[in-house]
């Protein structure tokens, strides 16, 4: 996974590979899944398939923040995102190495 800066303020897609036992997690191997959870931080909660959209193209989730959402994270902050996925035969595994995010502050923070 790679680490990312966001602005508070702004709304995100954010690209996650998923690295799963050592394999990348593919459109192909995607029917095993039967729910991915992703935590940004302690409140921002997102899940595959209900939230998040995959990228069958680029083999990546694609995870919606929104411009409220980034507003309620602390500015100057770093926060994981840390993801759960949940196969279809009821295995569940986290992933080991979360994603860390940096949160930059905004000079507006009036929501368009």
């Amino acid at each position: 996974m790679t680490d990312y800066t966001i602005k508070q303020g702004d709304a995100y897609a954010l690209p996650v590979a998923l690295t799963v036992d050592g394999e990348t997690l593919t459109a192909q191997k995607l029917d095993t899944v039967a729910c991915a959870e992703f935590m940004l931080g302690e409140d921002v909660r997102k899940v595959y398939p209900e939230d998040v959209a995959f990228d069958a193209e680029n083999d990546l989730f694609l995870v919606p923040v929104t411009q409220a959402e980034t507003f309620a994270l602390d500015e100057n902050s770093s926060i994981a995102l840390d993801v759960r996925v949940e196969f279809s035969d009821g295995v569940v595994v986290g992933t080991k190495n979360m994603l860390k995010i940096r949160v930059i502050d905004a000079l507006s923070e009036v929501e368009l």
